[in-house]
């Protein structure tokens, strides 16, 4: 299993609606996207995939995140790793 854990702080609470959207992706097997809210402007998004591979070609919700990075986003911080 590898994982990729987004956390994230918006500029502003009512840009939660487009987080939601983007990472309400369609999952394929081997491969699940969850959001947790940990503020009224801060979150966490956490990818599991069943292996590196697929992990490399899954880049939507990374991408989408790092787009609105300048305009909705104060920090966006990533962390990849597989399970010892």
């Amino acid at each position: 299993m590898y994982a990729r854990v987004i956390n994230f702080t918006l500029l502003a609470p009512s840009l939660w609606t487009v987080v939601q959207a983007a990472t309400s992706i369609e999952t394929s097997k081997g491969h699940t996207v969850l959001l947790f809210k940990s503020s009224e402007n801060s979150g966490v998004i956490v990818e599991l995939f069943s292996d590196i591979k697929m992990a490399g070609k899954e880049l939507r919700a990374l991408e989408i995140l790092q787009k609105f990075k300048e305009q909705a986003m104060a920090k966006v911080n990533v962390l990849e790793g597989k399970q010892q």
